[in-house]
């Protein structure tokens, strides 16, 4: 028999596919926020986990560096990420002046035609740093791209932003408030063209 041995990485990874993605399967209910009751969650987890109770999923939770998900009143979630329908915690904040979303650079002509719009997500994830966007993006492709969100710009003109951990979250970026940064060419992606003088 193989020894069980627990990883935290793949923990927080098979986490993420159920409660961004699947709770259903596992029969979990989710509330609107994405929200589902605690113990079930434990209990479900537990199967696949045997050694895990609750100090440790607690745990788990609060030592995750990029605060995924986030535990409130025998509930628990994933904080951002969801392919399923759901609604932000909390009202709209006003955002910083700029934000920044890391995408691949083949789509390029059509995000500044058409704005930013979730892909497989139900909200855009927009990060405070270009190094952030850039980081994200080079997770999905070899030829990226960054777009600097004119954010405080398009709050005052009613795009809604909701804050969630270091992230940024809107359903939807008009083009006029979007620009391609240009990128160092050290990091091996697809510079901005030059502004024409």
């Amino acid at each position: 028999m193989i020894p069980y041995e627990f990883s935290a990485e793949r923990f927080s990874r098979w986490m993420s596919y159920v409660l961004r993605h699947n709770p259903e399967r596992y029969g979990l209910q989710p509330d609107r926020h994405g929200y589902v009751n605690f113990e079930e969650f434990l209990s479900i987890a537990a199967r696949r986990y045997p050694d895990l109770e609750p100090d440790r999923l607690r745990a788990l939770i609060e030592a995750s560096s990029t605060s995924r998900f986030e535990i409130a009143l025998g509930r628990v979630r994933a904080r951002y990420g969801h392919s399923i329908p759901v609604e932000p915690v909390g009202p709209p904040v006003e955002p910083p002046a700029f934000l920044y979303y890391g995408a691949d650079a083949a789509a390029t002509d059509a995000i500044l035609a058409d704005g930013l719009k979730p892909a497989d997500r139900s909200s855009l994830h927009l990060s405070t740093t270009l190094e952030e966007a850039l980081s994200i993006a080079q997770r999905k492709t070899a030829n990226p791209a960054v777009f600097r969100v004119l954010a405080q710009e398009a709050h005052h003109k009613g795009v809604a932003f909701f804050r969630e951990s270091e992230l940024f979250l809107a359903a939807h970026v008009p083009a006029p408030f979007l620009a391609r940064e240009p990128l160092p060419e050290s990091i091996g992606g697809a510079s901005a063209p030059s502004p024409s003088v």
